[in-house]
């Protein structure tokens, strides 16, 4: 709805919302909600518990909570005011992340024939019944004061809800406590309150928190004394809870014994006094872990659900009717293909019999999908339908999350996994830490600089200047009416629009064979020419935002009055708009920085797209330079590589895995002389489901003939 708003009233919206920052009072409206209760299914509708209520806030609040909480987030990123192990609700952070950690540290004890106990801590109602008071005496210790301070203050309190059931209102009530459901500023707020909750822990005790669902564990020979370590830390988190107003659930807070033992020892860990259950089995944060750690329940659960959803694409097609391919594919990629990537990173160390159930659920998924019978080699149903085997998929969302990792500053939980230990070298496992850093170099990107996962800006994003970016070519050349755009119009257009302002010309290049990349910076007013060799393998987006750089680093040096520079990248222009990039925020960064000096000094720079290829000098003459500086003997510029950078090259890797695969195997060599590449081949798409699932079948040769058949005990 705002994006479609004339500028006349954002204007009046950005005035509103000045003066509510302004004079840290919101409106009455905005905290006030309105609870829709959701049945929640399966359950009896008759009692109000099973109902989960929905809350409905001001659109206008919940906007203004995003500028709010963009600007807190940020305060508390760049000061660390967040535990290293908290990964709740934070850029750049997993649930992975804490269970890598404990996933390693039970390895670790088991090589060292070592006990591992764990307390699984339950808030309850975390949300709905925190401490206002107590989460402003946190702000205050932050120093997070003034304006910030009085909004969230304002915020939080004087709110009211009201009830509604079908076209029925309930009279209004006060709310006393918690943070406001629904809100965008709810799981910022609860982090701040919750995250010192672990910090009286003796730190020979391992720790993780996602935003509510913390854990605590402990590993060591001697049982008497890992428990009283464990009971001491309980203990510290009940005087804690009752510092800061929580209440955890006893009946829902569990401990468990991690062990090889035959017998699983007995623990006694009390809380408020009463005997915390222990269990055999936990889920935490979306992962079955068993005594044991073999995985069994956690991969039994994702068949289970693999299967329903099996049945569910059985009953959308047969052989001979029914949806297409492409349509089964995106709901087994929904169901059942999501199910089997979360976690799998973790549960890759099961053993090969467990892991085989899951490639036994894709293989039936698959073959529903395209329409191969029983005896259709696996290996050419995946090449047919694109989808590579489970342990090269495990393969590339293992490396995928490290180079997420390697990201990070040294203080990120998971950077103690990777780092060598004796355990590592003791007994190897096909655990993360185990293999992680050990694939990455076979892959080649272990060495690589990789830019920060989470980039953070020295000046406060919210002082950058807004970019005056001209696209007025773009449009024209893009409208329906008028689709033919000239080199003449366009040098007309730039001679009329900024004759009086010095044109800068920007471009980068990229040699898609070898990866080599180049920026350059022409400006024809001074026969400037710059043109610089970048690192290797980084994306045109990268370089053309480089070179962008390059032009502003000039005019903070010559300082010319005014100018306008040129590029034909609208994907950067349009980064600079909004300030968010999701490919190079940290080099976005650097570019807006220059922008806010140079306007500190009074200089004027403007941004302008031109069409490429079409003649105009400035910008050819730039692509030239680019296209020069590809052949330098050396890199002029060492730039760190992005994560979706350096997935590329992972992509390509796994590529190359899969076809070695495909080339040595001894499975499909029907289909493999049709088909001898495993990705980036289009299929012709038929008209209906028969013509598809026979050419599917004559394709990877087998079908319902005799031969085929008999294989199949018919």
């Amino acid at each position: 709805m705002v994006k479609h708003l004339s500028e006349t009233s954002l204007n009046i919206i950005l005035s509103l919302f000045n003066k509510v920052w302004e004079s840290g009072k919101l409106p009455a409206d905005w905290k006030h909600g309105i609870i829709v209760p959701i049945a929640k299914p399966g359950k009896d509708h008759t009692q109000p518990n099973n109902y989960r209520p929905i809350a409905l806030t001001s659109n206008l609040c919940k906007l203004m909570e995003r500028m709010v909480m963009s600007r807190l987030v940020h305060i508390i990123e760049k000061k660390n005011l967040f535990s290293p192990y908290q990964s709740g609700f934070r850029k750049g952070r997993n649930t992975m992340d804490s269970v890598l950690c404990l996933e390693a540290e039970i390895r670790k004890a088991q090589v060292n024939k070592e006990v591992l106990v764990g307390v699984f801590f339950d808030v309850e109602k975390a949300y709905d019944m925190m401490w206002k008071e107590g989460l402003l005496i946190k702000l205050e210790r932050m120093e997070i004061k003034g304006r910030m301070y009085n909004w969230i203050k304002n915020f939080l309190f004087k709110r009211t809800i009201q009830v509604r059931v079908g076209s029925a209102l309930s009279q209004i009530y006060p709310v006393e406590n918690g943070t406001p459901q629904g809100s965008v500023s709810s799981p910022v707020l609860f982090n701040l309150m919750i995250d010192d909750i672990f910090t009286q822990i003796d730190m020979g005790i391992g720790r993780s928190l996602y935003a509510d669902d913390g854990a605590l564990w402990k590993r060591g020979r001697n049982m008497g004394h890992v428990e009283k370590c464990m009971q001491n830390a309980v203990k510290k988190v009940e005087n804690w809870a009752n510092e800061w107003g929580f209440c955890f659930s006893v009946a829902k807070t569990q401990v468990i014994c991690f062990t090889k033992r035959k017998i699983n020892p007995i623990m006694i860990i009390k809380m408020y006094g009463q005997k915390l259950e222990q269990v055999s089995v936990i889920r935490f944060l979306g992962m079955w872990m068993d005594s044991k750690l073999d995985f069994r329940i956690h991969i039994q659960k994702i068949v289970d659900k693999g299967k329903k959803a099996i049945n569910v694409m059985r009953c959308l097609a047969g052989v001979e009717w029914g949806a297409c391919r492409q349509s089964l594919k995106r709901i087994y990629c929904a169901l059942i293909r999501a199910a089997i990537d979360y976690g799998s990173m973790v549960y890759s160390s099961a053993s090969k019999t467990q892991l085989l159930k899951i490639e036994a659920i894709q293989s039936q998924a698959l073959r529903i999908c395209c329409g191969a019978i029983r005896s259709s080699p696996i290996a050419a149903v995946q090449v047919e339908m694109d989808e590579m085997p489970q342990e090269i998929r495990r393969l590339k969302l293992k490396m995928r999350y490290w180079i997420n990792i390697k990201g990070h500053l040294d203080s990120h939980p998971v950077k103690k996994v990777l780092k060598d230990c004796w355990e590592y070298e003791y007994k190897k496992l096909s655990s993360f830490g185990w293999t992680a850093n050990e694939e990455a170099q076979n892959m080649g990107i272990s060495d690589i600089n990789i830019a920060p996962s989470v980039a953070t800006s020295a000046i406060p994003p919210w002082l950058f200047p807004m970019p005056v970016v001209d696209i007025q070519l773009y449009e024209e050349k893009h409208n329906q009416e008028r689709s033919m755009l000239t080199n003449i119009a366009v040098q007309q257009y730039i001679e009329q629009t900024y004759y009086s302002i010095l044109q800068i010309y920007t471009d980068g290049s990229k040699d898609p064979e070898s990866g080599i990349t180049a920026a350059a910076v022409y400006i024809p007013q001074f026969k400037v020419k710059i043109s610089k060799r970048i690192s290797d393998h980084i994306s045109v987006y990268t370089t053309e935002t480089i070179a962008i750089f390059l032009a502003l680093q000039w005019i903070e040096e010559v300082q010319p009055i005014r100018s306008v520079i040129c590029t034909d990248s609208l994907s950067v222009l349009n980064s600079l708009l909004s300030g968010i990039s999701t490919a190079r925020q940290d080099i976005i960064f650097e570019v807006m920085q220059s922008l806010f000096r140079i306007r500190q000094s009074g200089l004027m720079v403007n941004f302008l797209w031109v069409p490429s290829h079409m003649g105009v000098e400035g910008n050819e003459e730039a692509d030239h330079l680019a296209k020069q500086a590809l052949r330098h003997a050396q890199i002029d510029i060492k730039v760190s590589m992005s994560k979706a950078e350096v997935k590329g090259l992972i992509a390509n890797e796994i590529r190359k895995k899969w076809q070695k695969e495909w080339d040595s195997g001894t499975k499909g060599r029907h289909f493999h002389h049709i088909q001898e590449k495993v990705a980036g081949q289009e299929r012709r798409k038929f008209g209906n489901r028969k013509e598809d699932v026979l050419m599917s079948r004559m394709r990877i040769g087998h079908c319902s003939l005799n031969q085929c058949l008999y294989r199949m005990g018919k």
